[in-house]
């Protein structure tokens, strides 16, 4: 004969106590209601509180994008080194914090760049701390990113470049972009910093590639553009894309100042260099060099009037320094002499040393 089943077992009554899920709607209610916001309240909001005045500001996201060879990479190194140093922007106050800086692409060059920027400063780039790796958006990797950055709290993290954090992404579109932004803004929520990202432009020049959706989250979007070809007469301005709350930038131009690595040279004996960047005024012209800079050509222009030869070597200034009552070390002479002799080829007067040889530098 057939067994019977036995009939279902009878489902448990509802805890006793627990709310039924109307009380649990009206209880979401009660919550949101107390939420809203009078006029009054509205002074209990704190304001944007910048990390540097009037360009990024902490819990925002913000983005820096141009085209390929814009320097918008040592752009942002160099936003990232003020930060993390606490050393002002070109004039702009900076509030101190750490970075985090995610080298997601052209992470063999980023040493040589940060080297050039401590030479030229003459202080060691601390406070900023590199992934010389991409995280992806969209992987479970991005949320052990996400708690680590809640761990150490940063003041700024950037990403660079968008695009090599969101591989697979469709950019142009807003669905899988929207995506991406809600991953960034858990970033952001998380470590209550100003996430940065790196981005390029498309045919447009005038904005960042890609689906609108990710300009609609920004605090704060920067341009970079570039004019000329060599050092001499290349300008890289930076100008305001977006600034949501706060009143935009005018156009700040920037020049090329190449650095040569003390101590530093390739298999053939060449000398090995990076760039910084240094501020132009309107007229195009350095608005200030580092004390070292400055003395380097104060020498080589009393040098230069007094009528020694523009190729002589550093024994020959020595004794010239003398006779013109200049204190100078041995190592500050050999770069005037390196200095004056560029000018007498009519090398850049943007050189520390030499000038830079094709294809030597990853631009961007």
């Amino acid at each position: 004969m057939q067994a019977v089943p036995d009939p279902e077992p009878d489902k448990p009554d509802q805890a006793q106590g627990a709310p039924t899920s109307e009380e649990h709607f009206e209880a979401r209610l009660k919550q949101l209601e107390a939420e809203l916001l009078g006029t009054d309240d509205l002074d209990k909001i704190p304001a944007l509180e910048p990390i540097i005045s009037d360009v990024l500001f902490r819990d925002t996201l913000a983005r820096v994008y141009g085209a390929s060879g814009t320097f918008k990479s040592f752009m942002t190194l160099d936003m990232s080194a003020s930060v993390g140093t606490g050393t002002s922007w070109h004039g702009r106050k900076v509030q101190q914090g750490d970075v985090i800086y995610l080298v997601a692409e052209g992470s063999r060059g980023i040493r040589k760049r940060v080297r050039a920027w401590e030479q030229h400063h003459g202080r060691k780039m601390t406070g900023v701390r590199f992934l010389p790796r991409p995280v992806q958006a969209m992987d479970p990797e991005w949320l052990v990113l996400i708690e680590l950055c809640r761990r150490l709290q940063p003041a700024l993290i950037v990403v660079d470049t968008q695009a090599r954090v969101t591989v697979g992404i469709e950019e142009n579109s807003n669905t899988e972009m929207g995506r991406v932004v809600d991953r960034m803004e858990q970033l952001r929520a998380a470590s209550g910093a100003c996430v940065l990202l790196v981005h390029h432009t498309g045919h447009d020049s005038d904005r960042g590639r890609g689906a609108t959706a990710v300009k609609g989250a920004l605090q704060t979007e920067l341009g970079v553009g570039r004019t000329g070809k060599n050092l001499d007469d290349t300008v890289v301005t930076l100008k305001t894309g977006k600034q949501k709350d706060d009143e935009e930038l005018g156009d700040m131009p920037f020049g090329l100042y190449q650095i040569l690595l003390k101590g530093e040279a390739k298999e053939d004996g060449t000398p090995v260099s990076s760039i910084v960047l240094v501020p132009l005024d309107t007229a195009g012209q350095p608005q200030a060099k580092s004390n070292y800079e400055a003395r380097v050509e104060e020498i080589a222009t009393r040098l230069d009037q007094a009528g020694v030869s523009a190729t002589a070597g550093r024994d020959r200034l020595r004794s010239e320094c003398n006779a013109l009552d200049i204190k100078a070390e041995n190592g500050l002479l050999s770069d005037v002499a390196r200095l004056r002799k560029n000018r007498a080829n009519h090398l850049s007067g943007n050189l520390s040393a030499a000038p830079l040889e094709t294809g030597q530098e990853e631009w961007d």
